[in-house]
């Protein structure tokens, strides 16, 4: 008696295999403004599904969702046919299909064409429950149940370029897409149905950071630092030259996009402690680049990422990749170097021009001057990209920093030139801009009211 169940199913399945597969279209309406097919937080993403089935399809057997997802992928070196990979759906919108109403019957019947309509709106946050892995502070909880961007989604192609973002290792991805799903609940002895169509339409998400974060300082920036100045080898030194950066307040992005290019500044704050009476450095070039690095794992991150990160290291569960662009190269003029006298307890202060206002600092060596001097550069980024904005989720982070080098030359010094550098992080936003959403702008918790549909919580299976 055994076999015949066996049999049975066995004769549904190739009855399946046989039988035609339902036709299935995505139509998204047309974007009043932006590049196609790309949205922000609360933008509607609506559009069609036109179904034609090969034979009686129960109504309730289609599936119209909404889904975003991370991928990450690790090749281990100590075996070239080892590979590490995790996938997680971190976001789950169900939109209901219509039963009994504005013509759609129960029952599908073949060779009619039938559309549903759908409307998705983009949220604000995740479900609570889509990190549900162990953290270091709430700041990371906080991160990672704010809405990602898309990342290299291969199935959006923009000409003949795969990606507008900076840099791409094929390592890892963000995607959404609205999906659709037919089940055959057709063939008996199965528990679960199979799926007669399953086909997707990527869209691009750039969301909206709801409460702006301060920059995360980590051992990967470094915004001062203490040269010291010599002649030479073997030569008395001249001093110690410090340099300092100002913050860079996030730069704050907007869609669609401003012609005008994205750009900030950055005042350095400079200090020379001579040790005798030797004439402060005098700066030659100025040179800034921006260095993109994304970091990935497929063991949840319980931290924010960083480059002496221990997994990184020995590549095991962790990858990061960077890459760095020239934004800014200025050839410096004479330098303004305002001098700082120690006079009878009173410090005064006197530039190239004479002035002089009080001034309670104290020189942080045995002499009695210093000299101190600043300059602001210009930092324009890159054009014309999509800009990632800063992002720290479960799987995937991506981070910003503007590396400054800034050459200069002592007027005693034997050698001809010298060099210092600073490493200032950098965080890239978008910020809310009413144009097309119909929604207004709203601070809320995240919470679960926030979407459609609540996720079940994720699970985390590597595949070797």
């Amino acid at each position: 008696m055994a076999p015949q169940p066996r049999l049975r199913r066995a004769l549904a399945l190739l009855q399946s295999i046989r039988r035609p597969s339902p036709t299935v279209s995505i139509e998204l309406d047309k974007h009043t403004c932006g590049l196609e097919h790309t949205y922000t937080t609360f933008d509607r993403i609506q559009g069609s599904v036109t179904v034609i089935v090969q034979s009686e399809t129960p109504v309730e057997n289609i599936s119209i969702t909404f889904e975003g997802a991370a991928k990450v992928s690790i090749g281990r070196e100590t075996c070239a046919l080892s590979n590490t990979e995790a996938t997680q759906t971190f976001l789950q919108l169900k939109q209901p299909v219509a039963r009994g109403r504005d013509g759609v019957p129960k029952v599908l019947q073949p060779g009619h064409s039938y559309k549903f309509p759908f409307t998705f709106v983009v949220p604000q946050y995740l479900p609570c429950q889509s990190c549900n892995h162990d953290i270091s502070c709430l700041g990371v909880k906080q991160a990672h149940v704010q809405l990602p961007p898309t990342l290299d989604d291969p199935r959006l192609g923009y000409g003949r370029r795969t990606t507008l973002d900076y840099v791409s290792s094929g390592k890892c991805h963000i995607s959404y897409r609205v999906r659709v799903i037919i089940l055959d609940g057709s063939m008996s002895g199965n528990k679960r149905p199979s799926r007669l169509v399953d086909c997707a339409k990527s869209v691009r998400i750039l969301p909206i950071a709801v409460h702006l974060p301060l920059s995360i300082v980590s051992s990967d920036t470094y915004t001062r630092t203490e040269q010291n100045l010599s002649q030479g080898f073997g030569q008395p030194g001249l001093g110690q030259l410090i340099t300092e950066s100002s913050h860079i307040p996030p730069i704050l992005l907007q869609y669609p996009f401003d012609n005008n290019g994205v750009h900030t500044a950055v005042r350095l704050n400079l200090r020379f402690n001579p040790l005798t009476d030797a004439a402060p450095p005098q700066l030659r070039k100025a040179s800034a680049k921006l260095q993109v690095s994304t970091f990935y794992s497929p063991v949840p991150w319980e931290d924010y990422p960083s480059w002496t990160d221990r997994g990184l290291a020995n590549g095991w569960d962790r990858g990061a990749f960077t890459e760095s662009f020239s934004i800014t190269t200025f050839s410096m003029g004479s330098l303004r170097w305002v001098k700082h006298q120690n006079m009878g307890g009173e410090h005064q202060i006197q530039g190239l021009d004479g002035l002089s206002v009080s001034d309670h600092s104290t020189p942080c060596n045995d002499s009695r001057s210093y000299y101190t001097a600043f300059i602001v550069l210009p930092i324009v980024l890159p054009q014309p990209r999509i800009h990632i904005p800063t992002f720290h989720s479960c799987l995937i982070s991506r981070t910003y920093s503007i590396n400054l080098r800034l050459s200069y030359h002592t007027p005693k010094a034997a050698l001809q030139s010298a060099s210092t550098t600073i490493k200032i992080p950098l965080m890239l936003q978008y910020t809310p801009k009413n144009h097309h959403t119909g929604l207004e702008y709203e601070t809320t918790s995240a919470s679960d009211s926030a979407v459609m549909n609540v996720l079940p919580p994720p699970e985390y299976a590597a595949t070797v």
